[in-house]
């Protein structure tokens, strides 16, 4: 069950991070089912082999009084109505509208990640430091284009370099990446990642710290939302927790 839960997790987490927007939503589904597959395994010691009604199994979950809050309110609510009821009661795109499926495939995968996150939380059995730091990876902000092979990542669309490298900076939030970090993470040119980065931190897009290592900006987050938007790719919320 839990295995369940958390492939359904990863693979739309992949595909966001890969711009796949429909697959994102898609997996979405499945996710919430398996959630709800996981809390009905919790209140009576059988899970379901499917889930027939996401809103009566809802229901049912909310009217046990012998759940936890988070497991008879929270969990649920979250995957139904941020996951599962933005994606089937969206509707139709018409002519001229702004297309909302960006914005709904990046509540998504924070939703569901939230919600992993959360049973985590509750039912983990490992040191309390690891948990934090895993807790805090499901809830940062993802970032679309960037693909994990093991303990590297790599953007995986062809984008301009300083825009590469922004998206790199982006996915290292809060622990940032020295130039050599860079140079080994990019598609481009050692002489072309020197001179973009160069151009990054002189429009103060990207600061050097005194440990040698790059982080991106506000403004260069902003920028850097504005670019994958003009793509017409996903455009994930960028600004990390405090800034506006």
């Amino acid at each position: 069950m839990a295995a369940a839960l958390v492939d359904a997790y990863e693979k739309l987490a992949l595909s966001f991070r890969r711009g796949d927007i429909e697959d994102c939503l898609r997996a979405g589904g499945l996710f919430v089912e398996h959630t709800l597959r996981a809390l009905e395994f919790l209140r009576t010691g059988a899970a379901p082999s499917e889930i027939k009604s996401v809103a009566g199994t809802v229901k049912v979950i909310e009217g046990d009084a012998s759940l936890s809050d988070s497991l008879r309110v929270l969990i649920p609510q979250v995957a139904k109505a941020a996951v599962y009821e933005v994606r089937s009661k969206r509707g139709a795109v018409h002519v001229k509208e702004i297309d909302p499926r960006h914005i709904d495939a990046s509540l998504t995968v924070h939703a569901a990640g939230w919600v992993l996150a959360e049973f985590l939380r509750l039912y983990h059995s490992g040191d309390e430091p690891a948990v934090a730091h895993a807790m805090a990876a499901l809830t940062r902000g993802h970032v679309p284009f960037i693909e994990i092979f093991g303990d590297e990542f790599v953007v995986t669309t062809k984008v301009p370099c300083d825009v590469e490298l922004l998206l790199l900076l982006a996915r290292a939030a809060g622990e940032g990446l020295d130039r050599t970090a860079l140079g080994r993470a990019s598609k481009y040119a050692s002489q072309r990642v020197t001179e973009a980065i160069q151009r990054l931190s002189e429009e103060r897009h990207a600061h050097r710290t005194r440990d040698g290592k790059y982080h991106i900006t506000g403004p260069g987050e902003r920028f850097l939302a504005e670019q994958v938007a003009a793509r017409g790719e996903v455009a994930s919320p960028l600004v990390r927790r405090g800034r506006s």
